[in-house]
């Protein structure tokens, strides 16, 4: 990687800095889903709610991002494990907690936006395309806590383009907030 590139991508996890700024821009992100979820709820439009559920979810990811949860869950299930005894053979547990788990949770999220959020997601293309960052930010993340996998992310250079990966993922949630400014997001049909 070209080191003025791996100097102006700092690792997020060892920069304060850097960190502040991500969480900087889920904080403005979260702000800008409420403003629009208002805005729907003021025009009676049915996407009010993911305006509101997209914020909650930007606010969550800033508070990890801000207390760097991840740390805190691996420490308390290490310690779940040795307090049950099997901490010294986890490589099949591990794979569930950092494989498994978060696959099955992208999926039955991915089927619950599929279905009950089609219509909001196709009519902002870009927070779609901002959350399909980041979720697979997140993934790829999570995955790094298998061993197995974590060669593998080596091998790719994950280190060296996770934090564009994630600002990318920003961007495009906070520009799928402002391109849905000042538009309707349904149709809203007078009562008879």
């Amino acid at each position: 990687m070209n080191p003025l590139l791996a100097y102006l991508l700092p690792d997020p996890e060892n920069s304060t800095p850097t960190r502040v700024v991500l969480v900087a821009g889920y904080l403005a992100a979260a702000f800008l889903w409420i403003r629009m979820g208002r805005q729907a709820r003021g025009a009676n439009d049915s996407a009010a709610r993911w305006w509101f559920v997209g914020a909650v979810l930007l606010f969550l990811l800033a508070v990890n991002k801000t207390f760097n949860l991840r740390l805190q869950f691996e420490a308390a299930i290490r310690a779940f494990a040795k307090a049950g005894g099997w901490y010294y053979r986890r490589q099949k547990m591990q794979f569930v907690v950092a494989i498994v788990l978060p696959a099955v949770l992208a999926t039955t999220t991915t089927i619950l936006l599929a279905i009950k959020a089609r219509g909001f997601l196709r009519r902002n293309p870009l927070a779609l395309a901002g959350w399909v960052f980041l979720l697979f930010y997140l993934a790829v993340r999570q995955t790094q806590e298998w061993k197995p996998a974590y060669r593998w992310l080596t091998s790719i250079h994950y280190r060296d383009w996770r934090l564009a990966l994630e600002v990318a993922g920003i961007a495009l949630v906070v520009l799928g907030g402002v391109r849905g400014q000042g538009r309707p997001t349904s149709v809203v049909r007078p009562v008879n």
